[in-house]
Parts: C-alpha cells; structure tokens; sequence
C-alpha cells in the first residue's frame, strides 16, 4: 500500500470516527526524577545550551548583517540573520520543511527545549504517535496475534520537545546530534512486572492505569500505549488504531511477517 493512499486511508478514517476515537485517550502523565543527560542523551542537552543560529544558513549573530539574530514572531524562538533568510526558511522547498509547518512545534517548545502545559504535552505525544502509526500500530496488531493482550511500550533517548519537532533542529537552530529515534516492545503486563519494573521500579507508578488500559480497549479499534522519554515523561493512554485493524494486520504481516518484528523495533523518526 503506498504511503499518500495510506494518508487517504487514514483521514477517511479519522473522520468517521466519533470525537473522542480521533486522538489518544490519555489515562495518566508522571514526570520521574531521571537526570537531564541520562539514557544517552548528553550531546543533545549540552548543544541546546550553545550560541544561537540562524534557522536557515547557520551564521551566528556577530556575522549577520546587523550583528544580531532576529526572531520569528510567532513563535518567537526561530532566529534569523536575515529577511530573506526567514523569508526562505518559511516556505521551506529543497526536501526540507518549511518553518511555517513547524512553527507551532517551536513555540510550543520554547527557547529553553521544555513543553510546560498538559495540553501542550498531549499534544506532543500526539504528533510523535501520528508520525510513527504506519509501522508502530501494525507492529501491535501483529505482535497482539502471536503473544495475546498487551500494550505498546513506546520509549526513546530524546526528551519528549526534541521528539516532537517535525524537524532534527533544536530552538537555537543547531542540529541534533544523534540521530532522533524510538524503540517499540510489545509487552505483556506479566512482562511488564517482571522485566521494565524491574529495570525501573519508578514506572509501577502507572501499573492501575495501565492495566485498566490492556484490559478495557476494544482490539479492533484501539491499541494501548505507554510512552517513556530520556527527560522522564511517562505517559499511558489508549489509541485509535490508525490505519484501521484489518489494514494494521494486512500490514503487521507484511512488514513483520517473517521475523522482523520478534523483538524490538527501532524507528528513525527522521527517516520517515
């Protein structure tokens, strides 16, 4: 199936779908006490501490035209050396995305790489399960087949605002460092106890919401989710399977069908 008729799939889909099947019903958010650098991302956070440049050529302020970055004024984190710069940054063209498509995302992380507000968060996460649907959600319908009920453990070495960018460019323009990623499991909840709480005993924090999730979804139209990231945010909800869950199975065997999917499955955002 190619993508743009998936896209289509999708939308007609989305639409048919009462209000609150649209987007992930979210059942719990907790912030755990991990360290800003841990779970390997140390060169992203030091680089979000480095001399802004402008978004489109890269010049730092002492060698713009008027020695100084100018903002974008909507979201006012975007830094430019030039008019024409922005200008060009904004509709974007070449393979790369316009600012004008990932302007939200940057007011919505700030200047200081940090989503405050719940909504702003749900909305996040949100962005970063819609870009990854197409191979996360068949990958849980197939590994559902094989394994029985359980949940999608969405984890990965970014903080959720790096994550969420549409694009691999920090708010001070630098790129980032490390290629963007997240690594899915299909996990039962016997697994979960044994092996991720173990790992890390904070996430028996969510256990009720999550078991309430794996054993109240509807498996034809919803797929549960627990989402870890490096800067702590953990979050539990329940999607709507997006493609639907005879397309997610159609596909869960094309993809994964021979073995791909026996473990756990790394996505490279910005490859997608």
């Amino acid at each position: 199936v190619s993508r743009p008729c998936m896209d289509y799939i999708s939308f007609s889909i989305i639409l048919s779908l009462p209000p609150h099947l649209r987007c992930m019903e979210y059942l719990e958010a907790i912030e755990l006490g991990y360290a800003e650098d841990s779970g390997g991302g140390g060169n992203e956070a030091s680089l979000e501490n480095e001399e802004p440049v402008c978004f489109h050529c890269g010049k730092v302020a002492n060698e713009a035209e008027s020695s100084k970055l100018s903002k974008c004024a909507r979201c006012e984190v975007a830094s430019y050396c030039s008019r024409e710069c922005q200008v060009t940054n904004w509709k974007g063209g070449d393979g790369k995305v316009g600012h004008k498509h990932s302007c939200a995302a940057y007011k919505r992380v700030g200047e200081d790489m940090m989503i405050i507000f719940g909504d702003d968060k749900d909305a996040a996460r949100q962005d970063i399960l819609t870009r990854i649907r197409f191979y996360a959600y068949p990958y849980a319908v197939h590994k559902a087949s094989i394994t029985g009920p359980g949940f999608l453990f969405v984890q990965s070495d970014s903080s959720l605002a790096v994550l969420s960018l549409p694009v691999p460019i920090l708010s001070n323009g630098r790129e980032c460092p490390t290629q963007r990623s997240v690594l899915l499991h299909w996990l039962t909840m016997k697994e979960y106890d044994s092996e991720v709480c173990m790992d890390d005993f904070e996430l028996a924090g969510v256990r009720k919401e999550l078991k309430a999730a794996v054993e109240t979804h509807d498996e034809e139209f919803e797929v549960p989710v627990l989402m870890r990231f490096r800067c702590g945010h953990v979050a539990v909800g329940i999607a709507p399977l997006v493609p639907d869950f005879k397309l997610c199975a159609v596909l869960g065997k094309e993809y994964y069908g021979s073995g791909q999917g026996d473990g756990a499955l790394q996505l490279n955002i910005d490859d997608m």
